[in-house]
């Protein structure tokens, strides 16, 4: 059994990877925002985005809506379930192909996604106003290129390890 020694010296390694320091603004962010939705529109964070990629592609099938937000299947496949319960969101056997099953809101829940959507606007525009306008602009261009390198990321990082 190793044991850690009284004196030890602190390692010298790097703590401020760009993904932790992501995941900690995102989690601190995501708290507050997904309290106030509950609150104030009675749905969870994670049902509001599948709702919100719902009502801006009517039809859109659970294989299209797991890839727009890369969640987990079985994640994604429960919230909808809980929606279809809540009269918030229907779904419906494709037309063109039976095995597809398409997802659209309901009356209730397009009210949902429109309540929240002022609420959610308001949220980013003020957690985004300790930045400038042209800091605004290269960070958003910096995530929507980093979010374009990741298949090039992990194809990196296999050979790196080879």
């Amino acid at each position: 059994m190793s044991r850690s020694r009284p004196g030890r010296k602190a390692l010298r390694i790097k703590l401020d990877y760009v993904t932790l320091m992501l995941d900690i603004v995102n989690d601190r962010v995501k708290v507050v925002a997904s309290q106030v939705y509950e609150r104030e529109c009675g749905v969870t964070l994670r049902e509001l985005r599948l709702m919100r990629f719902i009502g801006a592609e009517p039809g859109l099938t659970l294989t299209r809506l797991i890839e727009l937000t890369s969640l987990e299947k079985t994640l994604a496949s429960k919230a909808i379930t809980t929606l279809v319960r809540r009269d918030l969101v229907v779904r419906s056997v494709g037309e063109e192909d039976a095995r597809q099953i398409r997802l659209e809101l309901t009356d209730p829940g397009e009210a949902v996604v429109m309540r929240a959507d002022p609420i959610g606007r308001f949220m980013e525009e003020t957690f985004r106003g300790s930045l400038t306008e042209e800091e605004q602009a290269v960070f958003r261009r910096c995530l929507q290129k980093l979010t374009a390198s990741g298949d090039e990321l992990v194809a990196n990082i296999e050979r790196h390890l080879k």
